[in-house]
Order: structure tokens, then C-alpha cells, then sequence
């Protein structure tokens, strides 16, 4: 597999105070996830989701995965909101994933 494009998941952190009780801003900041393979939904295939329903997703991305990822919190899942970047540029779409697995606990396969 060719892993050009790059994944982005958003990472939230919650407000409220310090140790002397100062308001702290919630704030967002995209991280890097990594590589991976952004593929459209030419034929309009389906999934079927945890919740049984059967989903006609968008894009299927394909990222390798490593220790990291699962010690940072960077595995995208359902309900997470994600960035994807073709390599040319012809994508750069930001989106809620709607499921995803694990491959081998080698590759994550998402759907948007």
C-alpha cells in the first residue's frame, strides 16, 4: 500500500480552573495522526455500523497504526472529528467518522 495522503484527528480539551480558580478556555488543536490512503466511494458501497444500520459512507481512509497511537489517543473513532489531505490536494475535507475497525492492530480502516 502507497500511504501518501495525511490524517488529522481534532483533539478537544475541556475548560474549567486552575489550581487558584482561574477559568481555563477549552481549547482545539489538530493532531497529526499520520499517512494513510484516502479512498472514494465510487460504486456507493455500504457499511453496516455498530448499530446495525447500514451506512453509504463517502471516503474509506486506510492509516497504519503503532504503539503510539493507542498510548496518545490518536486512533480515530466513531464520533471523532478528522481531517484527511490528498497528497495532491484535490481533498482536504475535515469530517465526523461514522465507524471504523482495526486491521491486524496494524491499520485502521475509518469510514466518512
Amino acid at each position: 500500500m502507497n500511504f501518501k495522503d495525511k490524517l488529522y484527528i481534532l483533539q478537544t480539551t475541556e475548560g474549567g480552573y486552575d489550581e487558584e480558580l482561574n477559568p481555563i478556555e477549552p481549547t482545539s488543536e489538530w493532531l497529526e495522526v499520520g499517512k494513510c490512503i484516502i479512498l472514494p466511494n465510487e460504486r456507493a458501497q455500504s457499511v453496516s455500523l455498530n448499530d446495525g444500520e447500514e451506512y453509504i459512507y463517502t471516503y474509506e481512509i486506510i492509516a497504519p497504526i503503532k504503539k503510539k497511537h493507542y498510548t496518545d489517543g490518536l486512533i480515530p473513532k466513531e464520533g471523532a472529528t478528522v481531517r484527511f489531505v490528498k497528497e495532491d490536494g484535490t481533498i482536504d475535507k475535515q469530517a465526523e467518522v461514522a465507524g471504523f475497525v482495526t486491521l491486524k492492530k496494524r491499520y485502521v480502516k475509518i469510514w466518512i
